[in-house]
């Protein structure tokens, strides 16, 4: 039986009998995020992402998801371009804010005479770009707290629980489409409201990223070393009231009323090791969505006549990290990300490389106390070593695999196929040299 899916007098066939057919336009750690929860509710969903490497290991071993519950595997379709999906019900749009006209450029083929197209992403003004393609009426907007980060290809830092995301029309009205489109979240357990002040809440969105994205990536830390230090706290507390003041002048509806909610909401629920996307693309050597971020707030108050100090002194110094990676960033050799060890007694060389070498525990995946495996600061990963001793697995401590960084990885998986190397079931981006040395190679 196929699901008739209708709101305010159409009808949309979707194929379906138990949930709407949605693609991920930009599937990135957060797009995968929101796919993957989407797709154990019932959805029929395709996740689209440049990244061919991150593409085939999700179609080969599925969406591999770590949160508070350890890890496991989400089967879910993956695509490098929307070409071959088809039209669908629902397009999310999750690309980089500054790839928003790319994007809806080459997503033709997804777009059916009623298929809806929603924006997910950071900053403002992406609504006005979507209608110029599919028109005003089948744009909704929204914000999503929910949060993502990329480990490697098709692996992903699951942050759902306790995350909320909104949707509403343009127009503040609460329609059938809209509800429908949130009984999709809510079928999948996630939280999700339809609000009739909808630029209040991407208002909103935008304190959050204003709180935390700059300043991330300009420490370098994630959340855990973050909330710890209270002079960046005063930072990203100070960039939120700058950014408070010009949405009263402007006649938004905020929600919150205290800058420091802001802060607080940004890193609630999320693990220690949560990096913000500014962060994480400054970690890749790319561009960030600064000018969509705090730059919106700067761009605003310079036509209310507004002073912005604090967030036009956290554009200027992201702006400048990213001048000088693009200056130094081809530049940069391929090297050692981490090497992982195999040995008998994972506790005791937790705690050697702590007390003596000054290398403590980052994370851990497995119980506390009995972890699988182990990764420490300085590049090393302790895997817990099971079973008896045999040739192949000895009981002295022996090198696992060693993790590569290299600039170009689709490049150099093309190279290494012309070598005698043999493909490992890891994922496409493993190779076992004719030595036995196992290699996880990474996009830099």
């Amino acid at each position: 039986m196929t699901a008739r899916l209708e709101w305010d007098g159409h009808k949309a066939d979707d194929g379906l009998e138990d949930g709407m057919k949605i693609c991920i336009l930009g599937a990135g750690a957060l797009g995968c995020a929101i796919g993957a929860g989407l797709a154990q509710g019932g959805a029929e969903v395709t996740l689209v992402n440049r990244n061919a490497a991150h593409v085939d290991a999700i179609n080969a071993e599925g969406l591999r998801l770590r949160d508070h519950d350890g890890e496991r595997r989400v089967r879910i379709r993956a695509e490098t371009s929307p070409a071959g999906v088809g039209p669908v019900d629902l397009v999310i749009l999750l690309v980089k804010s500054f790839h928003t006209r790319e994007a809806m450029d080459q997503a033709g083929p997804l777009l059916g005479p009623q298929t809806l197209v929603l924006s997910l992403q950071n900053g403002l003004g992406h609504e006005d770009i979507l209608a110029e393609y599919v028109g005003r009426e089948r744009v909704l907007a929204g914000k999503t707290y929910v949060g993502g980060s990329l480990l490697g290809p098709g692996h992903i830092i699951y942050g759902v629980r306790g995350k909320e995301t909104v949707i509403g029309e343009l127009d503040g009205r609460v329609t059938d489409r809209v509800r429908a489109v949130a009984g999709e979240f809510e079928r999948a357990g996630m939280l999700i409201e339809v609000s009739d002040n909808i630029m209040g809440t991407i208002w909103d969105k935008l304190l959050i990223n204003v709180a935390t994205g700059a300043v991330t990536a300009i420490a370098r830390m994630p959340y855990g070393p973050l909330y710890e230090f209270a002079p960046l706290e005063a930072v990203g507390v100070a960039a939120v009231r700058e950014a408070m003041e010009i949405a009263h002048a402007s006649g938004v509806r905020l929600t919150f009323s205290d800058p420091l909610e802001a802060w607080r909401k940004a890193g609630a629920g999320l693990p220690a090791d949560f990096r913000t996307s500014m962060l994480q693309s400054l970690d890749k050597g790319s561009v960030t969505e600064i000018d969509f971020v705090n730059g919106a707030v700067v761009e605003r108050g310079a036509q209310l006549g507004i002073a912005t100090p604090v967030n036009s002194t956290l554009v200027a110094c992201v702006q400048g990290i990213e001048r000088m990676l693009g200056q130094v960033a081809p530049k940069r050799p391929p090297g050692v990300d981490h090497v992982a060890v195999r040995v008998a007694d994972i506790d005791w060389n937790i705690r050697f490389f702590e007390a003596v070498l000054g290398m403590p525990l980052r994370e851990a995946d497995g119980p506390p106390e009995a972890p699988r495996q182990v990764w420490l600061e300085g590049g090393i990963q302790l895997i817990a070593a099971s079973g008896a001793a045999t040739d192949a697995a000895p009981a002295q401590p022996w090198i696992a695999h060693v993790a590569i960084r290299v600039r170009g990885l689709e490049a150099a998986l093309a190279r290494a196929a012309e070598w005698p190397v043999t493909a490992l079931p890891q994922g496409p981006n493993w190779l076992r040299t004719p030595d036995g040395i196992a290699l996880e190679l990474f996009e830099y």
